[in-house]
């Protein structure tokens, strides 16, 4: 029997800024009925796992497979598998970065690390995994990085941006908005997590942002919502009526 996958994000896309499903109950019911027919449901987001572990058990989805960190950790069956940044990369661009003006966070498999809480208005994690530390070195060290997110104005993430581009070849920089930018190993992304785990599979997409774009490039169906606009993907106003839009 062909494989038939829907992968799609969280944060705009599934919830909205009060961490509700948008479309309610109704999106339930479509996920649920779709999963039914023969769909394997994939979550694929910038979140921690547990996160998504939270929003799976508070609303009870059927999800199959649980993609975090966009594309870096996969989680499948009970197995996890990661993608991170060599340890000398992550020392090396975290003794450069930390002289700017900027918020640093890094992010391990399982934690958060910062230097000081974050501001009240940012979105937060589901389960608080957050561990404040003066420096990151001795993580780096001893600890599997996965990431780092950079914070601050959107001219401080341009020269970030720039920063790696052009003095971290090793590293991939990718904005998830004007004001943030996470820094990864090169090879990961959400659409080549989705292509490797499902070769010969046909992809549904849904996404609201820029780090879904590589999750549109491989699937053979895609929707974008939340207003934005994708050459590879049909706009539509929620998940609901991307859901809807599926043959």
């Amino acid at each position: 029997m062909h494989r038939k996958v829907l992968t799609f994000d969280l944060d705009g896309t599934l919830i909205n800024a009060k961490n509700e499903i948008i479309g309610g109950e109704k999106t339930l019911e479509c996920l649920q009925s779709i999963h039914d027919f023969g769909y394997t449901l994939v979550i694929n987001t910038g979140r921690l796992d547990h996160d998504i572990l939270h929003i799976c058990d508070r609303y009870s989805l059927p999800i199959d497979i649980r993609i975090s960190q966009n594309g870096a950790v996969i989680n499948e069956e009970n197995a996890m598998q990661a993608t991170l940044i060599e340890k000398k990369s992550a020392l090396n661009f975290y003794r450069h970065i930390k002289a700017m003006q900027i918020r640093i966070e890094m992010n391990t498999i399982s934690n958060r690390y910062w230097h000081n809480d974050r501001d009240p208005l940012f979105p937060k994690e589901f389960y608080d995994s957050s561990i404040i530390l003066d420096d990151f070195e001795t993580v780096i060290t001893y600890q599997p990085v996965v990431l780092f997110l950079l914070i601050g104005s959107p001219q401080e993430i341009e020269t970030a941006q720039s920063i790696v581009d052009t003095q971290f070849k090793e590293l991939l920089a990718v904005k998830t908005s004007n004001t943030s930018l996470e820094v990864m190993n090169p090879s990961v992304s959400k659409g080549k997590a989705i292509h490797e785990l499902f070769p010969d599979a046909t992809i549904v997409a849904i996404g609201d942002s820029e780090n879904d774009f590589s999750l549109f490039d491989i699937a053979d169906k895609a929707f974008i919502v939340g207003g934005k606009t994708h050459p590879k993907a049909m706009s539509c106003s929620t998940i609901l009526d991307a859901i809807k839009a599926i043959d």
